[in-house]
């Protein structure tokens, strides 16, 4: 993201907490994609599941919720039907467009997620903050295509991917773990040089 002449002046937190909000933006509007592949949600189920399927990294409001469900309903990628079981409420469910760009958003963001953390890895390494480690293999994009854009794989084969995301996991833990070592002991040279100053 560019830093916009309103930016300018701003500390760093600011900045980086608006560029948050905007990431939660875009974020939103793939949630509620993948919430509707599930099934037909109404505004308030879709903000719930949101809540959960996310950790609760994303809360969305019924205020940034329903501008997001417009713009994509606009798009065509979601339509929205009134129904009526005692009280009149909008369900929306995805398109089959909606599902193609919904795919193709996870299959880029999980390469540009995979390309990044490639690159801030070797930046650590190169640094000397950390030494050379094997990084996770492919086989957690994978695992997530299949949990996430497979819906025809059947109950084997996710719990295959599950297997293989867990150990994927245990390996990124193994190698944080290193890395919070390597961080202490960089931290400790630095304390006891500026202790001798």
């Amino acid at each position: 993201m560019r830093t916009s002449r309103k930016d300018v002046g701003f500390s760093a937190e600011t900045i980086a907490d608006l560029w948050k909000q905007q990431m939660k933006k875009g974020y939103l509007k793939l949630m509620i994609l993948f919430t509707l592949l599930k099934e037909p949600l109404h505004g308030y189920e879709i903000i719930k599941r949101i809540n959960e399927y996310s950790f609760g990294l994303l809360t969305p409001t019924f205020g940034a919720l329903y501008p997001s469900l417009k713009e994509l309903e606009n798009k065509k990628l979601i339509k929205g039907i009134w129904k009526s079981d005692g009280r009149r409420i909008k369900v929306y469910e995805i398109t089959e467009n909606g599902k193609k760009v919904f795919e193709k958003t996870v299959r880029k963001h999980l390469e540009m997620a995979s390309t990044i953390r490639k690159w801030i890895f070797r930046e650590l390494v190169a640094s000397g903050i950390m030494d050379e480690i094997k990084l996770p293999s492919a086989v957690t994009l994978e695992a997530v295509k299949v949990l996430l854009l497979d819906n025809k794989a059947d109950s084997k084969t996710k719990m295959a991917a599950l297997k293989r995301l867990k150990e994927e996991f245990q390996r990124l833990n193994d190698t944080l773990n290193i890395l919070i070592a390597n961080l202490k002991e960089r931290i400790r040279e630095l304390e006891l040089k500026e202790s001798k100053i």
